[in-house]
């Protein structure tokens, strides 16, 4: 995946995007619509409906938007929460480690602007199964006015929810 990220950046971006919806959890969404409402690309849609993982038209009683654990603010919905305190939630879409600290990005995967990250400065995390949904406490703020990310200084306070 990371040599597709370096030379492909639309590819990656498709794959990221149909990979976090082609498995079964309790957060998917099943109309095609809502999921290009949500921003995915619309060539990893045409792949989840040739799957039979979404469809176009109506859809039985969907929610508006996902159900996240104990009431979380959706990852989707952090940017416009900018300035204040919330608990963020939404689906794992990678942890990288650098010299700096530890990122772990939900929603999108690095480097797409509409992600939102958790940051952990000079902490190492352990390893986060893939497919988890990670929720968190604390203030969110936009990084260069794009990103939107939570500064996190305890490990043990990032929710992991299978």
């Amino acid at each position: 995946m990371q040599a597709l990220s370096d030379s492909c950046s639309d590819e990656y971006e498709i794959a990221t995007d149909y990979l976090s919806n082609s498995t079964d959890s309790e957060f998917s969404i099943d109309s095609c619509d809502e999921l290009l409402g949500y921003g995915m690309r619309p060539e990893a849609v045409t792949l989840l409906e040739q799957d039979g993982r979404c469809s176009y038209g109506e859809s039985a009683a969907a929610p508006a938007s996902p159900q996240w654990p104990n009431g979380g603010l959706g990852w989707d919905q952090a940017r416009g929460q900018a300035g204040t305190v919330q608990r963020v939630c939404g689906p794992l879409m990678s942890s990288r480690e650098t010299n700096d600290g530890t990122f772990v990005n939900v929603g999108r995967d690095y480097p797409s602007a509409d992600r939102f990250t958790f940051i952990f400065w000079d902490i190492s995390l352990e390893p986060i199964e893939p497919g988890v949904t990670v929720c968190g406490s604390g203030e969110i703020y936009l990084y260069d006015g794009g990103v939107a990310q939570m500064e996190m200084s305890d490990p043990g306070a990032l929710e992991i929810w299978r």
